[in-house]
């Protein structure tokens, strides 16, 4: 038994599956922007793409094999770099990009960034970007795992849009160092028919950020 996959002409939001007289609809949602699984005769219960349809194909090797290599191409990741020379010490870059409510600043895509009060490693990140016909709005929880001072800021999401990154520093000399930002994202179902595109727009925007910031930290530093 072999997995069908449909693209809704109707609702572009939606992409259908199809497993022997089973149906289900795989959906992006911009109010809630992770992605969710719903079972045709199951409507009000949601199940997390996580699941890989475990539940309903453990009994059947051959078609579990073939949903999960299936899926494995669905759910691209991509992943973009940027690296630039900022005109400041190096603890004073790492000082601002630490300051995570300042992020929006100089990334424009992101609209904003909460850090939770009760769980300062925790931060609620919005963004918002017009592309490729769409207004895009996506949001997700993000961890900031143990830094290294001085040299490295790195996060992963809990929730929403999954993905995560690396900020790391590296000094040039007493007034100035290299900060290189990583970071990789799971596309969304609603932007894979326009993943080829979704990378390089990605990585402009984030270099188009890097400069922001190397502006915004040089005019820190002569205040």
């Amino acid at each position: 038994m072999s997995a069908t996959a449909i693209l809704s002409v109707t609702n572009p939001n939606a992409v259908f599956f199809g497993f022997g007289n089973r149906t289900f609809c795989c959906r992006s949602n911009f109010a809630k922007p992770s992605s969710r699984l719903f079972h045709s005769s199951s409507p009000m219960k949601p199940l997390t793409l996580s699941s890989r349809f475990s539940p309903l194909i453990s009994t059947n090797k051959s078609l579990k094999s073939s949903v999960f290599k299936r899926f494995d191409t669905l759910m691209e990741w991509q992943e973009c770099k940027v690296k630039m020379k900022v005109e400041v010490p190096v603890s004073v870059a790492y000082g601002l990009y630490s300051e995570r409510e300042s992020i929006p600043k100089w990334m424009t895509f992101i609209s904003s960034v909460k850090v939770l009060k009760d769980k300062p490693d925790l931060s609620r990140w919005t963004l918002k970007y017009k592309a490729f016909g769409q207004n895009l709005e996506y949001a997700w929880l993000a961890k900031n795992l143990q830094p290294l001072p001085n040299q490295k800021i790195h996060w992963i999401s809990l929730e929403g849009l999954p993905n995560r990154g690396t900020v790391r520093f590296f000094p040039l000399g007493p007034s100035s160092c290299e900060v290189e930002l990583t970071f990789a994202y799971e596309v969304p179902l609603l932007l894979i028919p326009f993943a080829a595109a979704l990378q390089p727009l990605m990585q402009g925007l984030i270099k188009n950020s890097l400069e922001q910031f190397a502006e915004i930290a040089k005019s820190t530093k002569t205040t």
